[in-house]
C-alpha cells in the first residue's frame, strides 16, 4: 500500500494482492518505523455497514463497508472516495496503476505490482505528460 497525505486528505493506493486480501476479509496495513521514536501505521479494515476513518491505538484506520469493498473490486472502478466530518477531511482508496510520470533513477523506487490500466488510461497519461512539458517550457 502506498500512502499520501496532505492537511486535508489521505490517499491509499493498493495493489491487486491487497485488494484480494481486503475482499477476503483480511486487514491490510503498512507501517513506517522511526528508530527510537516508534512507528506510524495505516490500516484498511473491511468491516461494518459504514465506511469511516479513525485514529486508534497510534494507527490511522480506514474502515470500509462490505458494499464499498464490492464497489472497489468492480473492474470499472478505479477507487472509492469519502469525506469525513470529524476530522474534516477527504480520504480515498485507489487501485495502484502504472505511474503516469517516469521516475528518475535517483528515486530508486522499488517496482510494485499494479493493476492493468483501465480504458482511457494511456490517453490520460499522455495528456499529463504533455501538460508537464508545456509547463516546463513556460
Amino acid at each position: 500500500m502506498k500512502v499520501r497525505w496532505t492537511n486535508e486528505s489521505l490517499r491509499l493506493r493498493i495493489t491487486p494482492a491487497e485488494l484480494a486480501a481486503i475482499c477476503s476479509g483480511k486487514n491490510v496495513a503498512v507501517s513506517l518505523a522511526f528508530p527510537g521514536a516508534g512507528s506510524w501505521t495505516t490500516e484498511i479494515i473491511a468491516q461494518g455497514n459504514e465506511s469511516k476513518i479513525a485514529f486508534e491505538q497510534h494507527s490511522v484506520r480506514v474502515y470500509i463497508s462490505r458494499k464499498d469493498v464490492e464497489k472497489l473490486n468492480a473492474d470499472d472502478e478505479e477507487g472509492i472516495y469519502f469525506t469525513a466530518s470529524a476530522p474534516a477531511m477527504k480520504y480515498m482508496i485507489e487501485k495502484d496503476f502504472p505511474c503516469a510520470h517516469p521516475r528518475p533513477a535517483q528515486a530508486m523506487e522499488t517496482p510494485t505490482e499494479t493493476f492493468a490500466p483501465p480504458p482511457g488510461f494511456e490517453e490520460r497519461k499522455q495528456k499529463i505528460r504533455a501538460e508537464s512539458v508545456r509547463k516546463s517550457k513556460a
